[in-house]
């Protein structure tokens, strides 16, 4: 086919192709409209009146130019379709039915669950698909880009007055998504300290591990095991994981008997040459983020220049540890996307890493769909294995599956595209929340089936309002709690929601007091406690009993408010937060506050501790910062005071008995150095304080008078 041949085939292409109907100018500006009156609409409820920026009509041109971008991105397809099929114009891709086996467009093949997730998901077909959910996501962001910025300051402005609650520019509340330390484990005889879970039997990573006989640590890039047996405290192991590279660091950890399990985010970064005149991929102008280098060329036939690609990538590293001076590796999991959580059931560890889309598929000719599409094991995620919003996305969460036991093999893993969805995870199911604005505020909820390392689709609903903490969000006997703020109304209301295991609508408590917000929530059995605040903290009891009609049976006010709330015992709930002014409603001191719980329709606050030279401290938003331990009578926390010119930070150790706290230890920071990695832990009566990459034991029945040192 000569050039002329070629031109004239491009022309007869682009009068046959059909133009998206998101992508006409008509519905361009009016998506534009859409959104302009969307965000006013929501910025009435998070701002005080004020000036608004208004989109640039000429910005017009901008988007004119994506639009020539994919018209030329048809033409391509059709062009290399016409000649690949001789003309026949037909398709490879494969729809997929209830029972069909995903084929996808490099020909993986997946087999999968294909679930009625509502409005909300469903699989992708063929990576097409995906290619175009991407692709109006992209439109979508592009067409947020002047309001979002403002939006995001106008809600953090409205949701941190009166407070000292912190979001991410999503609206996520700061260190929302980790838990703390629990009191402890007695399994075989065995007294230590081990991590709280935020769900019975679903086990949760840390950057410190106790077992009772050593202490794992992540220490920089290197895992460091000390021994503490016998009074010792003695650093027997620091190794590297396998083919660590200087961009990679380990996130967390877990221990299980005599496996050491590591989470390691790592960065690939790959040299490539590629054509000046080159191919149609690299003259496609799409946006990413990787770098291109240009070097000299002999000839305009020879020009090229070298590309450099990275991505972030998440792995889960097995390693054997029967002998603990020399852990063996055993295998690993290693999928595209940065850290985002995971979860350990039994045998089974869930990695979870966000994976941002958007950026690449501008441009994308159809043999370029898989581009997109991240890797597991160097495999690409089956388009079968992807669930799709009903509207478009822009980031992806990715989740897979490994048996400890059999560390190189991917039991499954599933892509769920979506804007920046939250997790929670119990024991036989996911829960992915998302945030969305509709009008109103509401959060979706999707929720997959885990069954031994398997993933399946099971339905999905949306409530009222956004979930504003991590323990609001709890099941149990096969229902589901949802505890939410909404900020759309002229005051916020806040709202409960019994979901059943379909995620159908069970009961549901509306327009709990008005004008405040929840803080924290803890649920125990059919019992549930949440704390509002506006000057005073109201503790809500809900008896849950009856799930179709759940009732606030009890409503206790007292100054200040709890951000956090730990089970001290059956009869005793612990709540960390600020005192604060009654009349004003000015935070002062943190404080430390012993519910009675006995009558959960009639809680009293047993007794209370203001720390009054404490102005903050992490166990408010990182609960695996701070130790309770009712049978160690402990609760350790990291203290910072800001009256002077420099912070001081300093760990406390305070116990409660006959309704009174009392302060054990106040430990200062080594050298006068802020603390970067805390840990309290304890086996048998000696209490270990792990500061940044030292140790020090104490002892419990002395005062915390200090031991030693880690050799």
């Amino acid at each position: 086919m000569n050039e002329q041949e070629i031109l004239t085939q491009l022309r007869k292409a682009a009068e046959e192709i059909e133009i998206p109907e998101t992508l006409k100018p008509e519905q361009i500006e009016k998506q534009l409209q859409e959104q302009k009156a969307k965000q006013q609409q929501e910025n009435q409820h998070l701002e005080p009146k004020k000036s608004k920026k208004i989109i640039p009509w000429r910005r017009l041109g901008s988007m004119v130019a994506v639009l020539a971008l994919v018209v030329c991105s048809g033409i391509y397809i059709t062009v290399t379709r016409f000649d690949k099929n001789s003309g026949t114009g037909q398709t490879d891709s494969v729809a997929m039915t209830d029972t069909q086996q995903t084929v996808g467009e490099a020909g993986e093949t997946g087999y999968v669950d294909v679930a009625a997730l509502g409005t909300m998901y469903h699989p992708a077909s063929d990576y097409k698909e995906v290619y175009q959910t991407l692709l109006k996501g992209y439109q979508q962001n592009w067409i947020e880009e002047e309001t979002s910025a403002e939006t995001s300051y106008a809600a953090s402005g409205a949701m941190n007055s009166g407070s000292d609650k912190y979001y991410y520019s999503d609206g996520t509340e700061y260190g929302s998504a980790v838990a703390d330390l629990s009191e402890g484990s007695k399994e075989g005889g065995k007294d230590y300290s081990t991590t709280n879970l935020q769900m019975e039997g679903v086990d949760e990573s840390d950057i410190a591990k106790i077992d009772g006989s050593y202490i794992y640590t992540v220490e920089d890039k290197y895992i460091v095991i000390t021994d503490i047996q016998d009074g010792k405290l003695e650093e027997v192991t620091r190794f590297l994981p396998k083919d660590c590279g200087a961009a990679d660091r380990v996130m967390e950890i877990y221990v299980d008997g005599d496996q050491l399990i590591l989470v390691v985010q790592g960065y690939e970064t790959s040299l490539g040459e590629s054509s000046k005149a080159g191919s149609d991929k690299e003259n496609s102008d799409k946006e990413s983020s990787d770098e291109e280098i240009a070097v000299s060329d002999a000839s305009e036939d020879s020009a090229f220049c070298y590309k450099m690609n990275g991505k972030s990538t998440t792995q889960i590293q097995v390693y054997s540890i029967v002998d603990r001076r020399n852990p063996e590796f055993e295998g690993r999991l290693i999928q595209d996307g940065y850290y985002n959580t995971s979860r350990k059931i039994g045998d089974v560890v869930y990695l979870f890493t966000q994976y941002h889309m958007t950026s690449d598929v501008v441009g994308y000719v159809e043999k370029e769909y898989t581009s997109v599409i991240p890797k597991v094991n160097g495999e690409k995620v089956a388009a079968g294995e992807i669930y799709l919003p009903e509207s478009s996305g822009e980031s992806g969460i990715l989740v897979s599956s490994l048996d400890v036991n059999k560390p190189d093999k991917v039991l499954d893993s599933k892509l769920v595209i979506s804007g920046y969805a939250q997790t929670y995870i119990s024991k036989d199911a996911l829960y992915l929340y998302e945030e969305d604005y509709d009008g109103a505020m509401i959060t979706n909820i999707a929720k997959f089936a885990l069954d031994e390392g398997r993933i399946s689709g099971v339905a999905a609903t949306a409530v009222r309002g956004y979930v504003r903490d991590t323990f609001a969000i709890n099941a149990s006997d096969g229902y589901l709690r949802v505890l939410t703020t909404d900020y759309s109304t002229e005051d916020e209301v806040n709202a409960l929601y019994i979901l059943d295991e379909n995620m159908k609508l069970t009961g549901q408590l509306t327009g709990i007091a008005p004008g405040e917000e929840i803080y924290a929530a803890r649920f125990m059995g059919n019992t549930g406690y949440f704390v509002t605040y506006r000057n005073t903290d109201p503790l809500f009891t809900v008896d849950l009993s009856d799930p179709a009609k759940p009732e606030i049976i009890g409503e206790l006010k007292v100054t200040g408010f709890s951000e956090y709330l730990h089970f001290w015992d059956d009869t005793h709930l612990l709540g960390i937060g600020y005192e604060s002014d009654e009349k004003t409603g000015n935070i002062e001191n943190i404080k430390l506050s012993m519910f009675n719980i006995e009558n959960p329709g009639e809680v009293t606050e047993e007794a209370k501790l203001v720390l009054k030279d404490v102005d903050y401290s992490e166990a408010l938003y990182d609960y695996k910062s701070v130790i309770i331990s009712k049978d160690k009578n402990l609760i350790g926390l990291v203290c910072e005071d800001y009256s002077s010119s420099r912070t001081k930070q300093t760990y406390q150790i305070y116990s409660y008995e006959n309704g009174t706290f009392k302060k054990q230890a106040e430990i200062p920071g080594i050298n006068g150095v802020n603390y970067e990695n805390v840990r309290g832990m304890y086996s048998g009566n000696v209490f270990y304080l792990w500061i940044n990459d030292n140790i020090t034991s104490y002892d419990m029945t002395d005062g915390f008078k200090k031991i030693k040192e880690r050799e």
